[in-house]
């Protein structure tokens, strides 16, 4: 991992600013990482993120703002490199020093040199090294006879285990028969079969991510609209769950309401036909099938960053469709519909994120394997600024679709509002009256819609699809 040192000058001297983990915050409150004295600073003002060889700032809607060499910071991030000069605040100037942790300790050592040159005398002649060494010479060479010794001596008979014995570990060695294949746990990339399992009214009374299953033979489509209704809070709690670590706060009603109305619009695509090409509005058939096939490496991805694939599954349904080089009429162009400016931050190399792309003249934003390692990069900051937890992995999937600027402030207006809801987005949609009218227009459509496309991507039998849950696609 790369190394990332701030400096910046105190009355005492330069001091150093070391990034140990993924992220640092900046501010003058008292529950950021760095606490900083300028009275110019917000309680929390900036944040820095690390992920493998990318390191950016992101502004948290400070009052006095974050800047780069004297231009703001983008409202999903700025880059930084070796050499850049953050300003926040009054008068806080951060220089930032980015290189292999060698290297940095290098550099660190010579300007600590340069800085303070004393004279050292050579050390005295010193007897200790000289026994340290004769001592070990003595101990090779005995070890050199017990060695020789062992090779000539009688051979020790070696006992050949049996595979059933239950002290010994086989997992590691290579048989000539074939591998039995595991049963389906319901983790991802396993297929989970329909049983009776019968809904039970209280969905939110358990802490399992074990998937629920409605009766047996029942199709939505086939269902009065109280049972669509119970339906679907069995499901979305269950997807809660999966997202937010096996526990989720209760979805309210309006949330549910959501989730059905999206859940019903899909449902009305079971009979249409294919559009061919790839468009919005396609067969729900054809629609879910092109999921499936580019399920493997979104799968593979958000699991390398240690998100739940499903998150990024079904962003990219409700972003695109699966669609891999669709562009939005204001320019995100992909499957994830990134911007310039985040694909900048996000894609590895960057140099393949060319500004004024379309389908006609695409760059790497429609490729998808390099869209779904960046989305998987996108997501895994997204989750370590508002956190994985059960509250918290619904605002990340909100802030993807207007940008975690766009969020944070719609969100910060909200809990400065004197409302005193706490930091949960359930929450939030059920006081929807009390915040602004730009999140209830954005926010409160965007997370209910991920959730529809999920449950019927997980559940896509139940539906009358001819697919396993897309999810269990994994090669």
């Amino acid at each position: 991992m790369i190394e990332v040192i701030l400096t910046y000058p105190t009355p005492e001297g330069t001091r150093e600013i070391l990034l140990a983990g993924d992220k640092m915050t900046f501010g003058r409150g008292s529950d950021v990482d760095e606490r900083l004295d300028d009275q110019g600073l917000s309680r929390l003002n900036s944040t820095i993120y690390r992920d493998g060889e990318r390191v950016w700032i992101v502004d948290e809607n400070s009052t006095n703002g974050t800047y780069i060499n004297g231009q703001a910071a983008a409202p999903a991030g700025t880059p930084l490199r070796s050499g850049d000069v953050i300003k926040i605040g009054n008068q806080t100037s951060l220089t930032v020093r980015i290189g292999e942790k060698e290297a940095v300790a290098a550099a660190t050592a010579v300007s600590q040199a340069a800085a303070t040159v004393t004279s050292v005398p050579p050390p005295p002649f010193n007897i200790v090294p000289l026994v340290l060494i004769a001592g070990a010479i003595l101990v090779i060479s005995v070890s050199l006879v017990f060695i020789v010794f062992a090779l000539l001596g009688p051979e020790t008979p070696v006992i050949a285990a049996k595979d059933d014995d239950p002290e010994i570990d086989n997992s590691n060695r290579k048989e000539s028969g074939p591998t039995p294949t595991p049963k389906p746990t319901g983790s991802v990339g396993t297929t989970n079969s329909n049983d009776n399992t019968v809904i039970t009214d209280s969905p939110a009374g358990s802490n399992t991510a074990q998937q629920p299953n409605i009766p047996s033979g029942k199709k939505y489509q086939d269902m009065t609209d109280p049972e669509k209704r119970q339906y679907l809070e069995v499901k979305a709690m269950w997807m809660a769950q999966v997202i937010g670590n096996s526990t989720s706060d209760a979805i309210p009603s309006a949330a549910i309401d959501k989730i059905k109305s999206f859940a019903d619009a899909y449902a009305s695509r079971l009979k249409v036909k294919p559009l061919g090409g790839c468009r919005f509005g396609d067969s729900l058939q054809a629609t879910y099938e092109r999921a499936s096939k580019n399920a493997p490496f979104v799968v593979r991805a958000f699991n390398e960053k240690g998100i739940d694939p499903r998150i990024g599954l079904y962003l990219a349904m409700i972003e695109s469709e699966h669609c891999v080089c669709l562009q939005s009429p204001t320019g995100p162009l992909g499957m994830f519909q990134f911007t310039f400016s985040t694909a900048k931050i996000h894609f590895e190399p960057s140099e393949g994120v060319i500004k004024g792309s379309s389908p006609s003249s695409p760059d790497d934003r429609c490729k998808p394997e390099p869209s779904a390692r960046a989305a998987a990069s996108y997501m895994k900051a997204l989750t370590g600024r508002y956190g994985t937890g059960p509250a918290s992995v619904p605002l990340a999937i909100g802030s993807y679709n207007s940008g975690e600027g766009g969020l944070s402030s719609n969100l910060k207006k909200a809990l400065d509002a004197n409302t005193g809801l706490p930091r949960d987005f359930w929450t939030l949609i059920a006081n929807g009256e009390m915040l602004s009218k730009q999140f209830q227009a954005e926010n409160f459509k965007y997370v209910p819609k991920f959730f529809a496309a999920a449950i019927i991507g997980e559940n896509p039998q139940d539906f009358g699809l001819n697919l396993q849950a897309v999810s269990t696609y994994s090669k």
